[in-house]
């Protein structure tokens, strides 16, 4: 069986199955990596353990398969005849395991994907034997050409990884060591036969499978607190707010500079109107991330400084969340009642306008537009913008609202008051 093209087409049909569904052929979201395996710390220090396996068959591209692809390509056969196709198996996979661990280990907060650890791994088991054990069954491979193509394979992707943002090198020095430690200690094809290889492999296996097992445990009680984030992140996500919040302030406790914990213990506060609770919560997410354009931090901060009577300093979030993602309405909305209560009737009278672009349908922006005309001494456009309101049809906005604009066009000039 040739077993790296087994390998080969089980990574390619899990990227056509990918494109398929619509994740992006180029530029997959890090949501749709996710749904499809892809490795993020918090979700396998919780209790999603197995996308240490199934990350290694997840890719982010077309570029990502095709490069992984070809080196495993062309480093696939030599392996697989040197220690036979199931030991390259368990190498191949042990190898991408022993990658994931080191990655969620040492970059918790980054989604990863990619068969890179499984192939460093490949590389490293070749390594020793073509460099340090004398093995006559595959002397003819110890040349000079074999030797500077695995090792020059090794040294360039590494100083590549460290030279380039995006690549994740942990995952590439976990799988090669473990991959290293396999090629030193497992038989490899036609040296030695019968119960003793065997035996030897599995011993080999079985003590990698553990050591890794070990290191992963270990890697759970380091970074727990980014387990205790998903769970407390997840509870919030599915209405358990309480539950959410008690468990990201304990996070929180345990490790005062994790952005992420307070990113979403502002989130749970803003759900439950402690907006007071929130802004401290965002003001340290940006203290820890001064250049953040995180809409929703943002966006969050100035409706938590709105809600608390700051107008003007919710001014600055979201003047920076509009410049960021011009297409909310409901920023524009909020920057324009920054704006409103601040006094600069012209700045909102533009955040209004920007809004009701955006979603003509909303009536309160337009009573707020014709408020911001109002105050700047031109009834007639407000006269316009409160008969807009009046003419939606009954059930298509509030009674409060329609309530708002009756009295407020009855007091402009030229208005009869009823009685």
């Amino acid at each position: 069986m040739n077993m790296t093209m087994v390998l080969i087409a089980i990574n390619v049909l899990v990227f056509v199955a990918m494109a398929a569904s619509g994740v992006s052929p180029m530029e997959p979201t890090s949501l749709e990596l996710l749904k499809w395996g892809a490795s993020f710390g918090p979700h396998e220090l919780s209790n999603e353990w197995w996308r240490l396996f199934t990350a290694m068959f997840v890719h982010i591209g077309l570029l990502h398969i095709g490069l992984n692809m070809y080196c495993l390509w062309s480093l696939g056969p030599l392996a697989e005849r040197v220690f036979g196709p199931w030991r390259f198996l368990a190498l191949y996979l042990v190898s991408g395991v022993a990658g994931n661990v080191a990655s969620v280990g040492l970059h918790p907060m980054i989604v990863a994907a990619g068969a890179s650890g499984a192939i460093f791994g490949v590389a490293g088991a070749l390594l020793p034997v073509l460099h340090l054990r004398n093995i006559p069954a595959i002397v003819n491979l110890r040349g000079r050409r074999g030797r500077l193509g695995i090792g020059g394979f090794i040294v360039y992707n590494l100083m590549y990884g460290f030279a380039s943002t995006g690549i994740d090198n942990a995952a590439h020095i976990g799988g090669l060591l473990i991959g290293f430690i396999i090629g030193y200690a497992a038989p490899v094809a036609r040296s030695h036969t019968g119960r003793e290889a065997e035996w030897r492999t599995r011993g080999v296996l079985i003590a990698v499978a553990i050591f890794l097992t070990a290191t992963f445990v270990g890697v759970r009680r380091w970074r727990h607190g980014y387990a205790e984030m998903d769970l407390g992140r997840r509870a919030l996500i599915t209405g358990h707010t309480e539950d959410g919040i008690a468990r990201l302030v304990r996070v929180i406790h345990d490790d005062p500079d994790n952005e992420q914990a307070h990113y979403w213990l502002g989130a749970g506060y803003m759900d439950r109107h402690m907006y007071q609770n929130a802004i401290e919560e965002f003001e340290t997410v940006l203290r820890l991330r001064p250049e953040s354009k995180d809409v929703f931090v943002l966006a969050s901060l100035g409706a938590a400084y709105l809600d608390t009577d700051r107008a003007e300093q919710a001014i600055a979030p979201l003047e920076k969340a509009v410049q960021i993602q011009p297409d909310s309405a409901r920023n524009h909305y909020n920057l324009g009642l920054a704006y409103l209560r601040t006094r600069n009737f012209r700045a909102a009278l533009g955040s209004f306008q920007q809004a009701i672009e955006l979603r003509p349908d909303d009536a309160i922006a337009l009573l707020q537009h014709g408020y911001a005309y109002q105050q700047l001494g031109i009834p007639d456009s407000a006269r316009i913008d409160y008969a807009r309101v009046l003419s939606r049809p009954s059930g298509t906005i509030s009674d409060d609202t329609r309530a708002k604009a009756q009295n407020l066009i009855a007091g402009l000039p030229g208005i009869s008051k009823t009685h």
